[in-house]
């Protein structure tokens, strides 16, 4: 037999048996909530051993976060089309952030979850957590966008804006459960309006 045939194929039911792991991640995390949703159980729906799953994910915790990044991507993605349709990169990081907040405020304890693995105390889960969740990145390459543009002071670390844009949004997702999410979104638009006044000279 073919090597390469036969290696792909091993990873094409490798990737089919991720896929079945998310895909009951995701529908037992929506019936019964992800803290009562245990490994045996995901492992159980998709028919594969336990140590199966954990072949695949490290933790529980970490097949919720790649749901969550899948969310994240869909942000990116609209995010993409509104800079390629002509709309200011300033307005596209606002829209970003009321996008997010609506989506965290949608999922409800994947979000609280999803805050938690960014915001965990052992360094190398945080630093897992944010490779999945790059929320920084993002608010950074808009940022860049926004400089291009001439709309962001040249005098300022981009980075650093953006590690507090994304600290803000993590922070909000952190309290979906407990906040109204009218509450949130005037939070967040404060949070914008104090940024934009702080790396623009004026607000345009």
């Amino acid at each position: 037999m073919n090597f390469a045939f036969e290696v792909g194929r091993r990873e094409r039911k490798r990737q089919a048996v991720h896929e079945n792991l998310l895909e009951a991640g995701r529908e037992l995390f929506r019936t019964q909530g992800i803290g009562r949703t245990t490994v045996d159980d995901i492992a159980h729906a998709v028919d594969v051993a336990r140590q199966t799953f954990f072949n695949h994910f490290p933790y529980k915790e970490a097949l919720a976060l790649e749901l969550g990044a899948g969310r994240v991507q869909t942000v990116a993605d609209g995010a993409r089309a509104l800079l390629e349709a002509g709309t200011p990169a300033l307005d596209v990081l606002q829209q970003i952030g009321a996008w997010m907040l609506d989506m965290a405020c949608d999922q409800g304890e994947l979000a609280v979850v999803v805050a938690r693995e960014l915001l965990h105390p052992e360094a190398d889960r945080a630093t897992s957590a944010e490779r999945q969740m790059p929320l920084q990145g993002l608010f950074e390459a808009i940022l860049q966008q926004a400089r291009e543009e001439g709309a962001v002071r040249d005098d300022l670390s981009l980075q650093v804006v953006a590690t507090g844009l994304s600290g803000v949004v993590t922070g909000m997702f952190a309290r979906v459960l407990r906040a109204k999410r009218e509450d949130l979104q005037t939070e967040l638009a404060i949070c914008f309006d104090m940024v934009f006044n702080g790396i623009t000279d004026r607000r345009r």
